[in-house]
Parts: structure tokens; sequence; C-alpha cells
């Protein structure tokens, strides 16, 4: 893979739970890999079960520093900022 065409957003909007979870860990596996120290998650409102396993989810991954939902500029609850571990 070439890192520096690596995309630091991905889009989970729409995904059932454990498939986006499986996507979102195979982006996080890029992502640390990647120059990028900071990452966004987008995954919607819906019926809150995605967003609520993804925030889960990050707390326990090795590659998150931490987490915060968006400001409004950047899609507000919709979507999760991630500040990568850059120890790795």
């Amino acid at each position: 893979m070439d890192f520096d065409d690596f995309v630091a957003t991905i889009d989970l909007h729409g995904e059932f739970v454990e498939e986006g979870l499986e996507q979102l860990e195979r982006f996080l596996d890029r992502a640390i890999l990647s120059i990028e120290n900071e990452v966004k998650v987008i995954h919607g409102h819906g019926d809150g079960r995605l967003k609520t396993s993804v925030r889960i989810y990050l707390k326990t991954s090795p590659y998150v520093s931490s987490s915060r939902p968006g400001d409004p500029w950047e899609g507000g609850d919709a979507v999760t900022i991630v500040t990568l571990k850059v120890d790795q």
C-alpha cells in the first residue's frame, strides 16, 4: 500500500454493526502506518447502534489515544474524531 494515498476518513454510514467494526479495524490498521495522527469516522445517527459500537470499540483499540464526537463543522455527533497513538 502506498501510504501517501491514505485517506484519513472512513464512511461506515449505513453499515451493520459487525461489518462496520470489521471495516473500522482494517482502517485503523492502515491509519496507524500512515503519517496521519487524526482520522474521522463517519457513522451517522441512525438508531445509534453503530455509533455506540464504534465509540466503545475505539476505547479498547491499542491504536487510539483518544476520540470525541465531531464539532458542528466536522459533522457533529454523526462522526467521531480519533487521535491515534504516535508511539506505535
